[in-house]
């Protein structure tokens, strides 16, 4: 009975410190971790129903290796499926054939650590630890990601704004490409949205690197939004310098503040990259929010790869500070697991 009580407070304190930190700022890392302890609480809860008797610390410890696998497994299926659809212009061979071995032994490592485990040998046991550690450990990260960014796009926010900045992407012979539609479609929703509520915003369309021969993306941008999503050219205002993310943010808010709005604006994006735009938003002291255009399945799984590589970048302290937890974690689970 106090294991239950017990492990039911555990589980009530972790949820409403997640849904406290949402509450606060959506646009932070720690909101994934927090999503990932409520559900291992959760998961030790019905543990603890269920294997009525058994020991409260092995069962905290059996939750937390099952989340470790399944992060292992989801991480190296995305992988080996991201690199089976990448196409060839994007990745050559070499490139494709790396990640999809990468991925099988995301998937593989798992079941043969077991197998390394059930020989009861000193250098199985260390190999199997290792392979634990390597895979446990990106797969919890790759789950912290998941519970961060997922919510983020599926539940985008509704709030008032007499700006919209659009994110730029590559041209193809200089017209705008689907991905980079998408986008811009999202903004003119956005902005429907907006003119029900009796806000008319400025549009503001962002990317440089054109060039003699081609426009700049924020010029293409613009021409869409104008010929053919029906936009009013007073209406839209191309930024055209911008080369990274955060340039975009940056000068697109110096455009709309001289215009003489009042932020905070909204952001329109792939659906993928909005919670990584909102993670540079605030790392810029902006209090925009930023909302995202669906992604088409044959790029899912790489752009969400990359996107996960690229903000466990920028959280790598946090992430080898968590190591040894790992590596500790992982060696009482084998020592559980282990033969007598």
């Amino acid at each position: 009975m106090l294991d239950v009580l017990g492990a039911l407070t555990v589980v009530a304190l972790w949820w409403f410190a997640y849904l406290l930190l949402v509450r606060h700022d959506r646009r932070r890392v720690r909101s994934g971790f927090a999503l990932l302890m409520a559900v291992h609480a959760s998961s030790t809860l019905l543990a603890v129903l269920v294997f009525r008797g058994h020991p409260l610390g092995e069962l905290l410890l059996l939750v937390a290796g099952a989340l470790g696998l399944i992060g292992a497994l989801a991480l190296g299926l995305t992988v080996v499926v991201g690199s089976v659809a990448v196409s060839r212009w994007e990745s050559g061979l070499l490139g494709r054939l790396s990640s999809a071995l990468g991925g099988i032994a995301l998937l593989v490592a798992p079941g043969a650590a077991v197998m390394l485990v059930a020989t009861g040998t000193p250098p199985g046991l260390g190999i199997a630890i290792a392979a634990c550690v390597v895979a446990g450990h990106m797969g919890v990260a790759y789950l912290v990601f998941l519970g961060a960014t997922v919510p983020y796009q599926l539940f985008p926010p509704h709030r008032e704004s007499t700006g919209i900045i659009i994110l730029g992407s590559v041209l193809y012979d200089g017209r705008v490409p689907p991905l980079l539609r998408r986008r811009l479609d999202r903004a003119v929703t956005e902005r429907e949205r907006l003119l029900s509520l009796g806000v008319d915003p400025l549009l503001v369309p962002s990317g440089g690197k054109g060039d003699g021969f081609t426009p700049a993306e924020s010029e293409a941008m613009a021409a869409y939004l104008i010929e053919v999503a029906g936009v009013p050219a007073d209406r839209v205002h191309a930024e055209t310098e911008a080369r990274t993310t955060e340039e975009n943010l940056i000068l697109s808010h110096r455009i709309l503040d001289e215009a003489g709005l009042q932020g905070p604006y909204i952001v329109s994006t792939s659906r993928y990259h909005a919670f990584r735009a909102a993670l540079l938003a605030r790392g810029l002291g902006l209090d925009d929010e930023v909302i995202g255009a669906r992604t088409a399945l044959s790029y899912l799984p790489t752009a969400t790869l990359r996107e996960f590589v690229i903000t466990m970048a920028y959280r790598v302290r946090w992430v080898l500070a968590a190591l040894p937890v790992t590596v500790a974690l992982t060696i009482l689970l084998v020592r559980l697991l282990a033969p007598a």
